[in-house]
């Protein structure tokens, strides 16, 4: 028989290599078998991709030598064609693009708190620090004293240009002194002394009488005692 009519051999079947323990490696680097338990062998091909796009993975095989003849099966026929292999062909950037464009977008960033707004406090503090400092010691002071509407008494003091704290602590101390008494005596001894002689009271301001378009320059202070009353009334009569 002529050379031309004998039968042509079978190519040899690639040899196979250990990689590490339950991992081999055909010699063509196409094929991967891999154990992942008794009975349970898996082989990767790496010409042929699946769904993902990923090497096509097939099994499980009951042995390692069932796998590496499937694989040389394998070998034989002509890898199944991928279904991202159209996407692919029609183009690279076009097609990264839709992609990227399916993927969920991430979900905005809050947009930070807007900062609170100023307070007259503040605003003063730009303005003038060491007047924005007593005014909340002023504040301070007052709370200390238990009166409920500090910031607004200040600020009216503080901005307006009057004597308002002093104001307000004045008629405190003037209705305290009264109290409940209906006498007349009683009333005018108890506001003559409030009005004489104000208390002391720690980051607060006090007030006293004193006398306007005097014979100085100097203002001069009028301190007022109950017998002071009396006498005026003495005199009227």
């Amino acid at each position: 028989m002529s050379p031309a009519k004998r039968a042509a051999a079978p190519k040899p079947e690639p040899p196979w290599k250990r990689a590490e323990a339950g991992r081999y490696r055909s010699s063509d680097e196409r094929f991967t078998i891999s154990s992942e338990g008794p009975s349970r062998w898996f082989i990767t091909d790496e010409q042929e991709l699946d769904e993902l796009g990923l090497a096509r993975t097939v099994g499980p095989y009951d042995t390692l030598d069932d796998a590496k003849a499937a694989a040389n099966d394998r070998r034989g026929t002509v890898p199944a064609a991928s279904p991202l292999a159209d996407r692919s062909a029609k183009g690279g950037k076009a097609e990264e693009g839709r992609g990227a464009a399916a993927r969920p977008k991430p979900p905005p960033e809050p947009k930070p708190a807007p900062p609170p707004p100023k307070t007259w406090l503040d605003k003063l503090e730009d303005e003038d620090r060491d007047a924005a400092r007593r005014a909340r010691r002023l504040i301070s002071a007052l709370e200390d004293e238990g009166i409920a509407d500090a910031d607004a008494l200040v600020r009216r003091d503080v901005l307006g240009g009057q004597p308002v704290v002093a104001a307000r602590l004045l008629a405190r101390d003037i209705l305290e002194a009264i109290g409940d008494s209906s006498k007349p005596q009683t009333v005018i001894d108890a506001v003559t002394e409030v009005l004489g002689s104000s208390k002391a009271r720690r980051g607060l301001p006090g007030w006293k009488l004193v006398e306007r378009d005097g014979p100085t320059d100097e203002p001069r202070t009028i301190r007022l005692v109950p017998s002071d009353l009396k006498d005026a009334a003495d005199r009227e009569l």
